[in-house]
């Protein structure tokens, strides 16, 4: 497989949680960048949310390994269309689906497409960040 372009907003963000163990290994290129959506923060989990929609949420194109996408699509809980939840696979988990965006640079100029993670609708409990940033670890 060759290389993948996916938008992270959260987690996988340099300096993030799951940075070194999903996305280090496999990083060939990182920018930052903005993409469509709303942004929301989980607080109870830990993480945020983005949805589709008419904001800005900001966050880092990542050219990748191929290789990562498998490990991406894990830790997101998403399984592609025609795979069954693993056991123990909740309704929330499976509320992820990968979709390709366009990206953007800060000014608005496009960059490109890239996969991207999102919720049909944040969770209970959801904070909207209307700047579009997430600060998390």
């Amino acid at each position: 497989m060759g290389n993948i372009h996916v938008f992270v907003y959260g987690t996988l963000k340099p300096g993030g949680t799951y940075h070194q163990q999903f996305c280090a290994p496999y990083l060939k290129k990182s920018q930052p960048a903005q993409v469509r959506g709303l942004l929301y923060d989980l607080p109870a989990l830990g993480y945020p949310a983005m949805t589709l929609g008419p904001g800005w949420v900001q966050g880092y194109l990542f050219t990748l390994d191929g290789a990562a996408m498998a490990g991406l699509d894990y830790l997101e809980g998403y399984n592609a269309p025609g795979e069954e939840n693993a056991p123990g696979d909740d309704d929330f988990e499976a509320a992820y689906t990968r979709l390709r965006t366009t990206v953007f640079d800060s000014v608005g100029q496009p960059m490109g497409s890239a996969w991207v993670y999102v919720m049909g609708q944040p969770p209970a409990g959801a904070v909207f960040l209307p700047q579009g940033h997430w600060e998390g670890a």
